[in-house]
């Protein structure tokens, strides 16, 4: 068996398939960011996904493309923890989540772009990925991402800068989590997806002149932060968006990017379907070359 996994630092997705593909389950944990988690609380989110244990005798490759997995040392651990709770897994295959981005959107030449949790781009050649700046993560960097949007608000809220009527609805739908909010802030085990959860707000509320500004300023930070590094690339190839952010505010990003004379390809919430998909392609591919 073959068990995929993607994972942001929210939440993290896992497919278990055949090998040709046909799937066995499909589960959701907690997201898991080597360069936020332990080994030891990596390891015990997977142990609690009861239906990845139940099975994991059998598994035997493993392909987790993850946030967080940009340098060596985090692969490692990543890789190490695994391979001690699927001993069987003989090929493992651990990649950052920009990568998985590309492979689940594309096989062409292309601009791709992470905007969920948190923000992330890149450009695919059709061979290599290349990026032109590192993810410095949600303390130095993600604009436009979930925990940009999530801090904005909050921001507004406590400094008294958030409109009459929707102080009020933001105080009612996040009463708890506002008495605990420095808290929680600081002492969280995941203070981005903390700061990612109140993005929501944006989303249940468009059409407020309030919410419209936050969301178009935010969209246009990560044009100008990310897409302009790419501005060359993006007047010859298209542009793909993956992540929870990126599909509820599709129609700004496209109206936006549009104006700079881009094209924008797709739009794809979760990509763990995608990324199964392409792979058992081409080890179909593969088998068939031989």
């Amino acid at each position: 068996m073959i068990l995929f996994a993607d994972s942001g630092s929210t939440k993290c997705d896992w497919v278990m398939v055949k090998e040709n593909g046909l799937p066995i389950c499909k589960t959701k944990t907690i997201g898991i960011n080597p360069l936020i988690l332990s080994n030891e609380a990596i390891s015990t989110i997977v142990h609690k996904a009861d239906v990845l244990t139940e099975h994991r005798d059998m598994v035997q490759e493993i392909y987790f493309y993850g946030a967080g997995c940009c340098e060596t040392d985090s692969r490692k651990r990543i890789r190490r923890i695994l391979q001690s709770i699927f001993k069987n897994a003989s090929f493992i295959v651990i990649e950052e989540d920009i990568i998985g981005a590309v492979k689940s959107t594309t096989q062409n030449p292309s601009v791709v772009c992470i905007l969920g949790t948190g923000a992330n781009c890149c450009y695919y050649d059709g061979k290599k990925v290349i990026q032109k700046s590192p993810a410095l993560g949600y303390l130095l960097a993600d604009e436009g991402s979930g925990n940009y949007l999530g801090k904005k608000l909050l921001k507004d809220y406590t400094l008294g800068r958030m409109p009459g009527n929707l102080r009020v609805l933001f105080k009612n739908s996040y009463a708890s989590e506002l008495d605990q909010l420095m808290d929680k802030l600081y002492n969280a085990k995941y203070p981005n997806s903390f700061l990612a959860s109140f993005a929501q707000f944006i989303f249940n509320n468009r059409g407020d002149a309030y919410i419209e500004k936050i969301l178009h300023q935010g969209i246009s930070k990560f044009i100008d932060t990310y897409l302009f590094q790419y501005k060359e690339e993006l007047y010859k190839h298209p542009l793909h968006f993956v992540g929870s952010i990126a599909y509820y505010s599709q129609d700004v990003l496209k109206k936006m990017v549009e104006e700079k004379g881009y094209q924008v390809k797709s739009f794809i919430k979760k990509p763990i379907d995608h990324l199964v998909n392409q792979v058992i392609t081409q080890r179909i591919s593969h088998k068939i070359s031989q």
